[in-house]
């Protein structure tokens, strides 16, 4: 009887051999783009975003540039006045505090994204801001606030600073009803050339145009006994 023409042992071996041939090709191909600058992560992200808009590819490839997860103390933390509490993993404040994160004041990019994570104001009270391209001057703090103000009418507010005193009238006014009361938030403020875009729990609620300040760093203020205000975690990184 005839063998047949191929033996299992052949045929194994031209599928090893195929293999090995494929393998050999993309290797080279990673390497050529490596050798190019480009990253085969963002090759993925790219192709990722034609499905699903790449959005957590995007997250894991956006540059930090300070973060404070609040695990130790408020070293990281330059105080203008009052001073928060460190606790459970959260910054705490229960008085009037404002502060300017050291890191933030060192960083030379001007566009940036600010991000406050797990932000909770315990009970209705006088509400909390975020500073930023902001800096301290011998007359006082010049820049810009985020700013949720239940005295101005429960309203989001963006405000210039000038020599430490806030200008009138708000660069920017939404209202937001009390939901915002004892219950977790995150917020991500977007600075861009004079575009500021302010997002909660993902959505965007307000926009602003300003070209006073063209770059500074970040904080946070606290004012007129607001009742006890936490936030889980606090970052700065590239803008999406």
């Amino acid at each position: 009887m005839e063998k047949p023409s191929g033996s299992v042992f052949g045929n194994g071996q031209g599928l090893v051999e195929y293999a090995l041939l494929l393998a050999l090709i993309v290797i080279g191909i990673i390497l050529s783009l490596n050798l190019m600058g480009v990253s085969l992560a963002d090759v993925y992200c790219k192709a990722a975003s034609g499905i699903s808009d790449g959005e957590v590819c995007q997250a894991k490839l956006l540059t930090k540039y300070c973060e404070d997860s609040f695990g130790g103390d408020s070293s990281n933390w330059q105080n203008v006045s009052g001073a928060p509490t460190m606790q459970n993993g959260q910054m705490c404040f229960q008085k009037s505090s404002q502060l300017l994160n050291k890191c933030s004041l060192k960083i030379p990019q001007s566009d940036y994204s600010i991000n406050l994570n797990g932000v909770t104001l315990q009970k209705p009270g006088r509400g909390y801001g975020v500073y930023f391209r902001s800096t301290m001057t011998a007359s006082g703090l010049n820049g810009y606030a985020f700013q949720y103000d239940p005295g101005a009418g429960n309203v989001l507010l963006i405000r210039r600073w000038v020599n430490g005193r806030e200008v009138n009238p708000p660069i920017a006014r939404v209202p937001i009803n009390s939901t915002i009361y004892n219950t977790p938030h995150d917020f991500k403020i977007d600075v861009k050339g004079d575009t500021f875009n302010v997002f909660m729990d993902g959505v965007q609620v307000m926009t602003a145009k300003d070209g006073t300040y063209p770059s500074g760093g970040t904080g946070l203020r606290f004012w007129d006994n607001t009742p006890t205000t936490c936030m889980n975690d606090f970052s700065i990184g590239q803008l999406p």
